[in-house]
């Protein structure tokens, strides 16, 4: 058994493949070797529709049902083998898309050096021996500009035994023990270590043209950018889109329909279809920081999803959760409990939909407009059309929709709260802003707000309404931390420690 060092330069296996004698099988990896790319990546990304193709493998990485799989057979060896098996037959199409892609991968992918050695070499007997699955390697093998004597690959129904049983053994299924012995072995993994041992030239060898991309990571997902270049590792979606800003459409807008739990339903697809759009400004802030600023703010995974956006695909989806959105709007407006399914539908207005759907792609332009000027005019005029980008995320929605004066000082207060840290931390140089107890500045504004208009109308009903009430608990809820933080903190002013200068 071959004991030496197995690491080869790059010049040197096109050598060792030209000057290989007839009777000498050369033995080539597939991935990352004869293909510079990793050929189950690629089918897993030719599975369309794009989205529904990564929220699969979005789910299958969470639950790794490979872990489920008993014996050997059970854990990492075997996620590449469960991820094709589910995925082809979710999306059987793709067997024919594949087809049709393959080519253009072994054209554009191929490994030209030693794609040019083989040739040179043209009575050799080569032997393509890789992990990846037959029917994936076969399509890529043909459009390749030499013919192979064979291709032994993992098979479909058995890939997780096939691959278990590691590329020695599979060759070994179909040499002879002197083949191999006699063999050339060329390959970019040591998880071959058992088949470079057995041959007579072993050859490990990284190809710099080679580089392994995972499937689908280079589409456009709503909110992936916000979650995973713009605020990493903050759940922003959840805690910033869902748990706040939905939360004061709910209490802002959806409290005072007749359907509160329709209306809301509908206002959430309106937020989504919103912040399709205002993502676009956040991936616009980085992208010209990145140009003018000198010392940029931006987060590690920047560059790894900043060409993942495309800007007609987020207009696709803000279209598509809108007309869900105001449909249900108009729903919330003709529902009730003694009205038939048949009357509802009659009664639908679909013209009001239409206008309003009209209205939101003009709102929604606005919003798009307005983040593009603030981008790209001075941090100091930003201050302001920082005001009006806050006012847009409350009292843009009114565009479609209603709200009481309880829902307009609420907004007032959400929109204060968000702009009143900016504004300090742009023309300021502390931090303290970053402490700033966003919370309990919401409630004090709100409760200033609603102070002052049952004061100025006489109307008590606004200071008592339920939905007052409401909107005060939940700001409290929110701020009790602070709230609780405040009240052990209180003390004498004898006990502070003062400061003699002042």
């Amino acid at each position: 058994m071959n004991t030496l060092s197995y690491d080869t330069s790059v010049s040197k296996v096109a050598r060792i493949i030209e000057t290989a004698s007839d009777s000498t099988p050369i033995i080539v990896d597939l991935d990352e070797t004869l293909f510079l790319r990793n050929s189950t990546q690629e089918y897993l990304d030719t599975l369309r529709p794009h989205i529904l193709g990564y929220l699969l493998l979005a789910l299958l990485n969470f639950l790794k049902p490979w872990n489920w799989l008993p014996g050997k057979i059970k854990g990492e060896v075997s996620r590449d083998w469960v991820k094709v098996f589910v995925a082809t037959l979710l999306f059987p199409w793709t067997l024919i898309l594949w087809e049709w892609r393959a080519k253009e991968l072994a054209q554009a992918y191929g490994n030209t050096i030693m794609l040019d050695a083989l040739t040179k070499n043209a009575n050799s007997r080569v032997i393509v021996a890789t992990q990846g699955f037959d029917f994936i390697v076969r399509p890529l093998c043909k459009h390749f500009p030499i013919e192979f004597n064979s291709v032994i690959a993992c098979r479909f129904w058995q890939g997780a035994i096939d691959r278990q049983r590691g590329k020695y053994s599979l060759v070994s299924a179909f040499l002879t023990k002197d083949e191999v012995n006699r063999a050339i072995a060329i390959t970019d993994s040591t998880d071959d270590n058992p088949l470079l041992a057995s041959v007579a030239t072993p050859c490990l060898v990284i190809w710099p043209e080679a580089k392994y991309v995972s499937a689908l990571t280079n589409i456009y997902i709503p909110f992936l950018y916000l979650e995973r270049a713009k605020r990493p590792g903050k759940q922003y979606f959840l805690r910033k889109i869902v748990y706040d800003d939905f939360t004061i459409l709910i209490l802002g807008l959806s409290w005072v329909n007749n359907q509160p739990l329709i209306h809301a339903i509908g206002m959430f697809f309106l937020l989504l279809s919103f912040w399709c759009i205002y993502e676009l400004g956040y991936v616009e802030n980085d992208i010209v920081a990145e140009r003018f600023e000198k010392q940029p703010t931006l987060s590690a995974t920047y560059q790894r999803y900043i060409n993942r956006i495309n800007v007609w695909q987020a207009w696709i989806w803000a279209v598509a959760f809108a007309v869900p959105g105001l449909i249900i709007l108009e729903l919330a407006k003709v529902i009730s409990i003694d009205v038939s399914l048949a009357s509802i539908i009659s009664t639908l207005d679909l013209q009001t939909a239409l206008i309003n759907m009209v209205f939101w792609i003009g709102f929604l332009l606005v919003v798009r407009l307005t983040f593009f000027v603030y981008n790209y005019v001075d941090k100091q005029t930003r201050t302001w059309l920082h005001f009006v980008l806050q006012t847009y995320k409350s009292f843009g929605f009114l565009v479609v929709t209603k709200t009481n004066i309880i829902g307009s000082m609420l907004f007032v207060a959400q929109v204060v709260s968000v702009w009143i840290p900016y504004f300090v931390h742009r023309y300021t140089k502390s931090k303290w802003s970053e402490e700033l107890p966003h919370e309990m500045l919401r409630v004090f504004l709100f409760g200033f707000l609603v102070i002052a208009i049952t004061l100025g109308t006489q109307n008590v009903s606004i200071l008592i309404s339920w939905q007052t009430l409401v909107i005060f608990i939940w700001y409290a809820y929110r701020a009790r931390h602070r709230l609780w933080k405040l009240a052990r903190e209180i003390h004498p002013i004898s006990q502070d420690m003062w400061d003699i200068k002042n």
